[in-house]
């Protein structure tokens, strides 16, 4: 099957990455040659932009698969649309395994935003347009995605992530507790 013919109305799988297929919308496709043709003075920086945007929205899906499959859980497919990506997975046994995996796409972020974010802190920008247009997206840009996808509203992941921490308290009350109840014997 070639994995890059169009079809309008459905994603259309581009690659994949440890076994799970990475579909982009056909609206995608059409985006670069718009804003490759509306930056005529630096095409180069333009795309590398666009890519990088790409990027936080993929490594924010593929963060997500690392959750999910460490979870236990099945990841059937990734898919990147203009503003946002679906990472599609097995529904967990537990509402702590599904907290987890909403958290998987944003710690991934800050995995790769953290230390591109002190680099410029340290060092400043470099002489290089491109270069810098990664360190800003993949940096700065990705930190505010991860903030607002972290607002506790459908669709986005804080809808459910959030719920991580009174689980969270809960466990740790109870484990305090327990231990409490083996000193006293």
């Amino acid at each position: 099957m070639n994995t890059m013919s169009l079809r309008l109305g459905k994603p259309t799988l581009i690659t994949r990455i440890r076994g799970v297929g990475i579909y982009i919308h056909w609206s995608m496709i059409l985006i670069v040659p718009v804003v490759l043709a509306n930056a005529r003075q630096k095409p180069v920086l333009t795309l590398v932009a666009l890519f990088s945007y790409l990027g936080v929205l993929t490594l924010h899906e593929c963060g997500h698969l690392v959750a999910a499959r460490r979870r236990g859980c099945r990841v059937y497919s990734i898919e990147i649309y203009p503003i946002l990506g679906i990472t599609r997975f097995q529904m967990p046994w537990s509402r702590f395994d599904h907290r987890v995996i909403a958290w998987g796409g944003v710690l991934a972020q800050l995995v790769v935003a953290i230390p591109l974010i002190a680099w410029v802190v340290v060092f400043g920008y470099t002489p290089y347009d491109p270069l810098n247009a990664v360190l800003a997206i993949m940096g700065f840009f990705s930190i505010g995605v991860a903030i607002f996808n972290l607002l506790p509203t459908p669709p986005l992941d804080g809808a459910i992530a959030w719920g991580l921490f009174p689980i969270l308290l809960q466990r740790a009350l109870a484990w305090r507790n327990k231990r409490l109840r083996v000193r006293r014997r």
